[in-house]
């Protein structure tokens, strides 16, 4: 997905008269809208389970950078595709900063990117991109090979990068590379990120820099780290572990041994552990012990429930194992931590 083709599309949405607001958003689907910049064009998403943010940066004609920010379990896929195909595209780029990315490979099988990792890929997301820690910040490069044979060959001759042999090294036969990064490549990602805090004008020579850096990089590895997209779950395995997960987090009072889950799924109790851990990154005690804290964090701050009816609300008896854990997540008891929500509101106000 080029920035080339990205404007193509936005410019079509554009001609339709029912799509312009004020000039500036155009409506794609329901849920996500386009803002259009003098140097960027922004997705935004905004539906009832969360919100998120990607903004382009054209870097050079065909290749293009994008930062994302998702506060949500799902993000719908725009099509793109100007055959509406959501199979192969340009050579896509993923470093994760927060968060878990789930990708499919091409057996249908799926793997998780994670902090710290970067994904090679071509395939796009079939309907929508999961996050199911909903929760994802990252950087995505997306490489259209034919627009860059066709404009960008004077970037490849100058300085000595070759898409189509990093493409090769890294996907051979249309595979999915997943693996965490060298120091070396750490650092310049963590360079582009940062750049962010800038001023866009400022921002994009240094983008197109590090760019060509990390691309040159990965393409003069004289050992590429092996893959990590071995490491995959079926389907099944991947639905099992999602329909856990929704049961353990529809009714926080209640509690549902791994032993149960793993009986009404008719697999091994090891396994239905296996499968969430893979997924989720966490076994499912402390999962869903992070989503009762977040949950108590937030009654704490726009109810006024006390902090007892709180903690029953949120599977626990004990008031004392509640504080307790509540301190372990957010270094404050719960009368502190909603003592300094208010204070910090007061002050807002």
């Amino acid at each position: 997905m080029s920035f080339v083709s990205v404007k193509r599309r936005i410019d079509r949405f554009m001609a339709n008269p029912g799509i312009r607001v004020n000039g500036l958003i155009i409506t794609i689907i329901p849920g996500i809208s386009i803002k259009r910049g003098e140097f960027s064009a922004e997705l935004i998403l905004k539906e009832r389970d969360g919100k998120g943010s990607m903004t382009f940066f054209p870097l050079f004609p065909g290749v293009t950078l994008a930062y994302i920010f998702v506060n949500s379990p799902v993000w719908t896929a725009p099509d793109f595709h100007d055959n509406g195909s959501m199979e192969t595209g340009p050579l896509l780029l993923n470093y994760c900063v927060t968060g878990r990315c789930e990708l499919i490979l091409n057996n249908g099988n799926f793997v998780y990117v994670k902090d710290g990792e970067i994904s090679l890929t071509e395939r796009f997301a079939r309907q929508q991109y999961v996050y199911p820690r909903r929760i994802y910040e990252g950087i995505e490069f997306f490489v259209d090979m034919d627009t860059v044979n066709a404009q960008s060959s004077w970037v490849e001759a100058e300085f000595d990068i070759d898409f189509h042999r990093l493409r090769d090294l890294y996907c051979p036969d249309g595979g999915t590379y997943i693996a965490s990064v060298t120091t070396e490549i750490e650092e310049v990602l963590k360079k582009l990120w940062s750049l962010l805090d800038i001023s866009v004008p400022l921002a994009i020579p240094q983008m197109k820099i590090y760019t060509l850096a990390l691309f040159s990089l990965l393409q003069n590895l004289k050992e590429i780290p092996p893959s990590q997209a071995c490491t995959f779950f079926t389907e099944t395995q991947v639905d099992i572990a999602k329909r856990v997960e929704k049961i353990i987090t529809s009714d926080l009072r209640q509690h549902h041994p791994a032993w149960e889950l793993a009986a009404q799924f008719s697999v091994s109790e090891t396994s239905l552990k296996n499968y969430f851990r893979g997924v989720y990154g966490q076994n499912i005690s402390i999962y869903l012990r992070e989503v009762r804290m977040q949950q108590a964090a937030e009654l704490l701050t726009t109810t006024n429930l006390s902090v007892s009816e709180i903690a029953e609300q949120v599977g626990y008896l004990n008031q004392s194992k509640f504080s307790s854990a509540f301190k372990k997540q957010f270094n404050a008891s719960p009368l502190e931590f909603k003592r300094r929500k208010n204070l910090e509101r007061n002050t807002s106000n």
